[in-house]
């Protein structure tokens, strides 16, 4: 029987060799995130993106103990590094500049729009924060039911049953509605929280739920969900919420 062979690495090896596949995934990734969008790949990005990952891939070998080119190529492929990396940056810059401020403010008020009219539909209602930052859309839903007057409404009893089919299609999901005293709430119960999960996970699949908030309830018997907190890593992913057109609504 044969002993596998296999590479010890020092703490500082491990360390260039993880810095040095981050930086392989990143300059792979921008053709990736181009091409999955279905946008046209530039020539001169995809070159450079291509050379920086190979320049890459020579380090991460040299810091396994891997030989695949010979030192003198290293060092000439190494001093093409830094310029393949600017053109890089230099050419996301463009390609961003390509987009006027008035047309990146509609596009994030759009998203903004579908977000709420989305968690209308399939979720509790109300979004109470929405954050685009540089890196993810950090977004703030409620999870209140909050109860509506149908006094003033021109259709009070279509409005009561489009309510109450709502709080349903809320419980087939797995949500736990549960009284306190008039109101209808969202039970802080494993199911529930799953099922919020479950939600986001299917809609928003870049999106991480990283809080949930609670209140106690009236009779002191458990708590009932009063918001989640998620961030939104790929903010192209709202885009594609289920959420019926301007004519259909």
């Amino acid at each position: 029987m044969t002993t596998e062979a296999t590479l010890t690495l020092s703490a500082d090896q491990q360390e260039v060799a993880q810095q040095k596949i981050r930086s392989i995934n990143g300059a792979i990734g921008t053709i990736y995130s181009i091409l999955k969008e279905g946008r046209a790949l530039p020539t001169e990005l995809a070159t450079n993106a291509i050379k920086v990952a190979e320049f890459d891939l020579s380090d991460l070998c040299k810091a396994l103990g891997i030989e695949t080119f010979s030192s003198k190529e290293r060092e000439e492929r190494y001093a093409k590094l830094r310029a393949a990396n600017m053109e890089i940056y230099e050419l996301k810059a463009q390609l961003g500049g390509t987009v006027t401020p008035e047309a990146t403010q509609e596009c994030l008020n759009n998203m903004a729009d579908r977000l709420r009219t989305w968690w209308k539909l399939e979720g509790c209602g109300h979004i109470s924060e929405i954050d685009f930052g540089q890196y993810v859309c950090k977004v703030k839903f409620s999870c209140l039911l909050m109860n509506h007057s149908y006094s003033f409404s021109d259709t009070p009893v279509s409005d009561k049953a489009s309510r109450k089919t709502w709080v349903q299609s809320l419980q087939e999901r797995g949500f736990e509605i549960v009284r306190d005293d008039s109101e209808k709430e969202v039970l802080d119960s494993e199911k529930s929280r799953q099922a919020i999960i479950d939600l986001f996970a299917q809609r928003l699949p870049s999106a991480d739920v990283v809080k949930f908030e609670n209140f106690c309830r009236r009779d002191k018997s458990g708590f009932v969900l009063r918001g989640v907190e998620i961030y939104i890593r790929k903010i192209g992913d709202i885009l594609a919420l289920p959420v019926p057109s301007k004519e259909e609504a």
